[in-house]
């Protein structure tokens, strides 16, 4: 075999036979790479369910054979992508549930939502479709989907407790709150129709945040302007 890994071909047609593709030695961790990083642009840009294996390869600049050497589907490349997605959302609950008012909180805000900002843009797509409900059932993911958002959630009550304002809203409910505003003002600043500066977003958010649930001053310093006005 001369040092190469042989993969194959599966046709979508029944009845046909499996073609070998030869891969050179020592290329099949970075051809896998190429894989999972189209498949993060494809179903950012197509949706998991109009994503097909073809849009992955020509993104990939593979072939199918290729990518029937590492994934059985499109549904396994998901898969392992939500996999990946959520423990970067489960780091990020680690994070923010550390954070404490008193310890120079809106840097800290700032460097989370830089954070945040990061994994929502790589993993745009995966989150799109387990929030919009349209992920692949699968139980066993379902479940640890359900974990790691919540565990996101619940970190906000670590900092919103920490700082002891006096609400009539439970924190539960707060925390929650604070997520959805997180969430959907990432979502909108990175949408085809924003103009928002995603630095200065994280300096006016963070000392929002800090005001709304913290209770501390606005520190002096320029309001966030879209479209450069």
């Amino acid at each position: 075999m001369s040092g190469n890994t042989y993969v194959i071909r599966r046709h979508e047609s029944r009845g046909s036979s499996p073609v070998a593709e030869p891969v050179p030695a020592g290329q099949e961790s970075g051809l896998r790479s190429r894989l999972t990083e189209a498949g993060l642009q494809a179903f950012a840009r197509y949706g998991y369910e109009k994503t097909t294996v073809d849009d992955v390869i020509r993104l990939a600049g593979t072939s199918r054979a290729t990518f029937y050497r590492y994934f059985e589907n499109k549904r396994a490349l998901f898969h392992e992508l939500s996999g990946d997605c959520f423990r970067a959302l489960r780091a990020l609950a680690d994070r923010l549930g550390a954070l404490r008012p008193e310890e120079d909180a809106r840097a800290r805000l700032k460097l989370f939502l830089s954070d945040y900002d990061a994994v929502h843009v790589r993993f745009s797509g995966v989150i799109r479709a387990w929030t919009d409900n349209v992920a692949p059932h699968d139980p066993q993911l379902a479940e640890e989907a359900g974990t790691a958002f919540v565990k996101l959630v619940n970190a906000f009550s670590g900092p919103i407790d920490a700082a002891r304002m006096t609400s009539d809203v439970p924190t539960e409910l707060r925390a929650a709150l604070l997520y959805v505003v997180v969430e959907r003002i990432h979502f909108y600043a990175h949408s085809q129709y924003s103009e928002v500066n995603i630095d200065r977003l994280h300096d006016t958010l963070s000392v929002m945040i800090q005001r709304a649930f913290f209770g501390e001053a606005a520190p002096g310093g320029s309001r966030l302007r879209i479209g450069g006005r």
